[in-house]
């Protein structure tokens, strides 16, 4: 995931919302008869009464008894929530894309929960004003009482007026609670929602996105494959390499099929595979450059992508028809390097950082380690 782009769009996000938050709440307050001055003189008389948690919560249960659990309070309080959640789409639309391999677009996720934002606001706008009209004489009356403190009989509980007082306030008792009811029903299916969002959208993301590059975790065991054989390759290249890693110990697979379907679109004339207590190795031989290109790019991107938290130490070389790309943190190294047609692709932990870079100045293609 590309974290800088993320936080900058949290970041964003973030301030909108609060921006927006402040510009709605004026007319959010007015749906409960209330004037901005009315709800901050409530604010610090919680927090003087040593009420230092949940004062939100307990403002707007308050506002919503004000007004008399008017329609009009839960539309203008719907506005006035929504504002904030393309904060939370982004982010859980982030995650998703990025366990799905495609965190370049997390920009455009980004972009598009700013619009949603202008939108969302840009209608609570106007039906504040609609509130505004409705309520332009209610403050210029007798209705109108500026709030108060008093003492609470219980300071668990928000301090309620005897009744309320909002200038949408029917009276109809029945009709009330059954406004009330649907509301708390419907905050509660949100929040479950919202729950469950955050604890899906990452799972399902990852079980059904199809990796357009190899990786580690993606990578299944070569005994899964039965044309991954462990017997000499076919290409000169490959059988050099093949040769060479079998000197040094380990056991290479000839896996052109399975590298070809992990490739798809990719034309390979051979492959060799290697994984071994962590390490996990490539060597690919294609038939046109421009493939070979285009996958060391994506190869790189995607090694990248697994440490770019950690701020890996970045390593890139180019000599004689090759280019070579490394990577090391504290927990591992990964080694991109396209020769021609060629392309060898290397992720190993930590402890095996000095062999593979001894090896690699071995093959001609590290000059310093």
């Amino acid at each position: 995931m590309h974290i800088d782009m993320l936080l900058l769009f949290l970041f964003i996000l973030s301030f909108l919302a609060f921006v927006s938050n402040r510009i709605l709440s004026r007319y959010l307050y007015m749906t409960a008869g209330l004037k901005s001055s009315d709800a901050m003189i409530y604010l610090s008389q919680l927090w003087n009464d040593g009420m230092h948690r949940n004062r939100q919560e307990r403002l707007m249960s308050w506002l919503e008894y004000r007004s008399g659990y008017a329609k009009e309070f839960y539309t203008m309080a719907r506005y006035y929530n929504a504002c904030s959640w393309p904060t939370v789409v982004y982010l859980l639309g982030a995650v998703a894309l990025s366990m799905a391999g495609f965190s370049r677009y997390t920009w455009v996720m980004g972009v598009t929960m700013v619009v949603v934002w202008a939108i969302l606001t840009l209608l609570g706008f106007r039906y504040g004003k609609y509130i505004e009209s409705e309520t332009a004489d209610y403050f210029d009356t007798s209705r109108y009482k500026p709030y108060e403190p008093e003492e609470p009989d219980d300071s668990s509980e928000p301090y309620y007026d005897s009744t309320p007082t909002g200038p949408f306030a029917t009276g109809d008792t029945e009709d009330t609670e059954r406004r009330r009811f649907r509301n708390g029903y419907a905050r509660n299916i949100l929040a479950v929602v919202l729950i469950l969002a955050f604890v899906l959208v990452p799972v399902l993301s990852q079980k059904f996105s199809r990796p357009t590059t190899s990786t580690p975790e993606a990578t299944t065991q070569p005994s899964e494959f039965p044309s991954a054989q462990p017997t000499s390759a076919g290409t000169p290249e490959a059988q050099a390499m093949y040769d060479r890693l079998d000197q040094e110990g380990f056991h290479p697979l000839n896996a052109v099929g399975q590298l070809s379907d992990t490739y798809p679109g990719i034309i390979l004339s051979d492959g060799i595979l290697v994984e071994e207590e962590g390490l996990h190795l490539e060597y690919l031989v294609l038939t046109q450059e421009s493939q070979a290109k285009d996958l060391a790019q994506g190869l790189q991107h995607q090694l990248y992508e697994l440490v770019a938290a950690r701020d890996p130490d970045i390593t890139e070389e180019s000599g004689e028809g090759y280019t070579l790309y490394t990577q090391e943190t504290e927990g591992d190294y990964g080694v991109v390097v396209r020769d021609g047609t060629n392309i060898l692709y290397v992720y190993c932990p930590q402890y095996d950082t000095t062999w593979m870079k001894w090896f690699l100045n071995d093959l001609g293609y590290l000059s310093d380690y």
